[in-house]
């Protein structure tokens, strides 16, 4: 009975995984029925990977969105640890990336070379799914993504949302999608 549906998004962002898995349940469901996004004061990195593929996007005028990109971080406590703890590491292991990650040691020239070619995938997909959802380029994405923030207003201008509104801005829009 539901012939459109609002989402609410209210978020600076989030694990990538959940933010694929949501951007997935949007899509199957906008392949069903308009989606229309409504952002709250927040709309960033993951908020704004799963308000993409909607059909279309209401942001508030101060809604900080955009924010796409991805990075990774991992602390190295090895220091802590060995110089000033004196605790010391020994390792038995089943292959030579099976302590990747750990925060006894730094990564070495390999592993931040395997780390930077994962989160370069990551932020490619990121590309490519705002670039589908918005009708561009991932090249012309890409020009204002770099992990930038932007006002709902600025968002406006540079087409990462339709209109400048909020709930019943969204309501009105999705009820004009379906004719209603």
């Amino acid at each position: 009975d539901v012939k459109a549906v609002v989402l609410c998004v209210n978020s600076p962002g989030g694990s990538a995984y959940a933010s694929e898995q949501i951007y997935h349940a949007v899509t199957q469901l906008k392949a069903k029925k308009p989606v229309v996004v409504s952002m709250g004061g927040y709309a960033a990195s993951g908020g704004y990977y799963i308000s993409a593929p909607a059909s279309y996007i209401v942001s508030e005028p101060t809604t900080i969105t955009g924010s796409i990109g991805i990075f990774g971080m991992f602390p190295d406590f090895s220091g802590l640890l060995t110089d000033k703890l004196g605790v010391k590491f020994d390792e038995v292991k089943t292959n030579k990336h099976a302590a990747f990650g750990t925060m006894a040691r730094p990564f070495n020239a390999e592993e931040m070379a395997l780390l930077d070619q994962y989160i370069g995938r990551g932020y490619q997909t990121f590309l490519d799914r705002v670039a589908k959802g918005r009708k561009s380029t991932k090249d012309k994405i890409h020009e204002i993504a770099q992990g930038r923030v932007w006002l709902g207003n600025d968002a406006l201008k540079i087409k990462l949302v339709d209109e400048i509104g909020g709930l019943d801005t969204a309501i009105a829009k999705a009820a004009q999608l379906d004719k209603l």
